[in-house]
């Protein structure tokens, strides 16, 4: 029986925000042959989707801050959420007809969201000025956020939805929960945000893992996917515990090359991760990917074409890889 692994992107490109480059992004993913290519997010994954609460006047922005101008425990206008450039790839796919069986949406997710609010004007206490630290207005408010959001992009004909979650490698810390959470808060909260996706459901986490982590996100029951930083941080692969994966049924996304560094992987570096990754999963590897977006290139060379090319060619190694990979199984 043929293995089949599909290869993913987790989502950004390191270009200016254009209608033309997000279908040049798309048509190149289709031309190197990538399963599940994303939207391109070529804005800030912060920004796409706390601009629209900004037009609400829930928010104001200031430089890079978002500061809460009313309460954050109101409904939102769920209609005014828009994402273009989901809309734009997801045209572009169909009026060119490009192949694609997958097409995944990220979504920015509540933690992270909510931890780059600031509840009132004074910053200064960080991390604990902002809405994170209100557990109601995570639960009640950013949930609902994202959870609409992951529905739009879903009724759009996105398949496979990732909500991105860098921020709960801090919130799910290796000795305890950050601002009182419970691991059934965590639980609960990304399970009901998920809930109205039609397709299949994964999730990103950046950073540094550890066991405890693996285990809290393993058990959300829609969550099928866990996409971790393999390439830039191979000790990520000792958390990752294939007793877990198999209890809860779940798939480990790996990233496979770095989203860091502008030199484009040799196929045998791709391949040995990807080996390390099947071996210590037992095979329970799908939607292969970068570590990360490939934002974080913006501005390594200098040349915003050649970072761009650099990000494409990677993607290029990344699927002449699982295609050499799966033939090897």
């Amino acid at each position: 029986m043929r293995v089949y692994i599909r290869t993913s992107h987790v989502g950004s490109f390191p270009l200016s925000y254009t209608i033309e480059n997000v279908a040049r992004v798309m048509r190149d993913m289709a031309n190197i042959g990538l399963d599940a290519p994303s939207y391109p997010q070529l804005r800030s994954f912060i920004e796409i989707y706390l601009d629209p609460l900004v037009t609400q006047g829930m928010l104001r922005r200031e430089r890079d801050l978002f500061i809460a101008s009313r309460s954050l425990l109101e409904s939102f206008n769920a209609e005014l959420i828009k994402v273009s450039e989901a809309e734009i790839a997801i045209n572009i796919a169909r009026s060119e007809n490009l192949k694609f069986k997958w097409l995944r949406a990220p979504v920015t997710g509540a933690f992270t969201l909510a931890s780059r609010v600031y509840l009132h004007e004074d910053t200064s206490r960080g991390i604990a000025a902002t809405a994170l630290s209100n557990k109601d207005i995570v639960r009640n408010f950013f949930a609902e956020l994202v959870r609409e959001s992951a529905r739009y992009l879903s009724n759009l004909g996105y398949n496979v939805v990732f909500l991105d979650e860098p921020f709960l490698t801090l919130v799910i810390g290796r000795r305890r929960l950050l601002f009182d959470y419970k691991a059934e808060d965590i639980i609960e909260t990304l399970d009901y945000i998920v809930k109205p996706v039609s397709g299949e459901v994964g999730i990103h986490i950046c950073g540094q893992l550890h066991r405890g982590l693996i285990e809290i996100i393993a058990q959300v029951p829609r969550i099928k996917f866990i996409s971790v930083e393999l390439h830039d941080i191979p000790e990520n692969l000792e958390v990752v515990d294939k007793s877990i994966l198999e209890k809860y049924d779940k798939i480990l996304s790996p990233g496979v090359v770095s989203a860091k560094k502008p030199v484009v992987e040799e196929i045998e570096d791709v391949l040995n991760v990807l080996r390390k990754a099947h071996d210590k999963t037992n095979g329970r590897i799908d939607l292969v990917s970068g570590d990360c977006g490939f934002r974080g290139l913006r501005g390594s060379i200098g040349q915003e074409e050649q970072e761009y090319l650099v990000s494409i060619s990677k993607l290029n190694v990344l699927v002449k890889a699982v295609k050499y990979f799966e033939k090897t199984l």
